[in-house]
């Protein structure tokens, strides 16, 4: 994913959004070495706490500390995640025990605490329990729990909220939004959502074929969009869009197939001149948004009505 940038700020939320399999998940597993099995990062960096680690770089002693310490995660499959032959609770305190000097009963206790915090019970059965005896409700409330352990200064949530019914989901929506305001917290948080989005992020990053093609305050880009992409991907939600829907013709390429030297979305959008197939555009800034777009100052694209 050449030319990919993005940083969040303390207590800041920034929320990547598209389509499924626009890249998403990569860009910001990629950034902490997370990649499936047969996937590697090979360019670019991560700086985090003030200390930067190239692709292909071996992790110092202090930039692992810092990520194991400083950065929690949140992945799609709450069940999944977690080693099914190793109890939550003892998932959940390891990297205390990696990284710190606490005893083992003080690690048992700062993971009761994140138990309590996230509204499960505080109990040694729980603590004890396999991930194969946990609800997907239960499961994310106790990774999330596992997180606040380390008092990261990070959360990176990969779809928190996939397969959870919408009560539940809109419940942990709540905690997580409430735990971030509350300890200070910076965030990621990558979804297709933007209802969600709506409620929890600051900033959005629009991303499609495996680039950044939007990023700016939630609000400037829902309600007055500079790609044709955002335009259409808001236009798609029913609960955004008044009359009928605008979907976008056509499907996305995989990120294997898209031809260099042109604009990713330039197949699909209604607005390509020929400048947009002979040379890919780059992020510019307009107003408070950024855009890698050739027409975007031409255009008035509809929004949130």
């Amino acid at each position: 994913m050449p030319g990919v940038s993005y940083g969040v700020d303390t207590g800041e939320t920034l929320a990547l959004i598209g389509e499924s399999a626009s890249g998403k998940s990569l860009m910001v597993l990629g950034a902490f070495d997370l990649l499936p099995p047969g996937a590697r990062a090979t360019g670019g960096a991560t700086t985090f706490a003030g200390e930067s680690l190239s692709a292909g770089e071996e992790a110092t002693e202090s930039w692992s500390r810092a990520i194991a310490t400083g950065v929690g995660f949140l992945f799609q499959d709450p069940i999944a995640a977690w080693t099914p032959i190793i109890e939550i609770g003892a998932q959940a305190g390891e990297v205390l025990d990696d990284h710190s000097d606490l005893r083992p009963d003080e690690i048992t206790e700062r993971v009761m605490d994140a138990l309590g915090e996230v509204h499960l019970p505080r109990s040694k059965r729980l603590f004890r329990a396999f991930s194969s005896q946990l609800s997907r409700g239960m499961g994310q409330r106790a990774m999330l729990a596992a997180a606040l352990v380390k008092a990261p200064r990070l959360l990176i949530a990969d779809e928190p909220f996939t397969g959870l019914d919408v009560s539940v989901a809109a419940a942990i929506l709540d905690l997580i939004k409430d735990l971030k305001e509350r300890r200070d917290m910076a965030m990621v948080l990558v979804t297709h959502d933007l209802g969600v989005v709506a409620r929890i992020a600051d900033r959005v990053g629009v991303v499609y074929g495996g680039r950044i093609v939007e990023e700016g305050p939630v609000d400037d880009v829902y309600r007055r969009p500079l790609h044709p992409y955002t335009s259409g991907l808001i236009g798609s939600v029913p609960t955004f869009t008044t009359g009928r829907l605008r979907p976008i013709p056509g499907e996305q390429p995989p990120l294997t197939e898209i031809p260099p030297g042109m604009c990713v979305f330039a197949d699909r959008c209604p607005y390509a001149g020929d400048v947009c197939f002979a040379t890919e555009p780059v992020l510019r800034t307009i107003d408070r948004t950024s855009v890698a777009c050739h027409r975007a100052a031409d255009l008035d694209l509809p929004g949130i009505t």
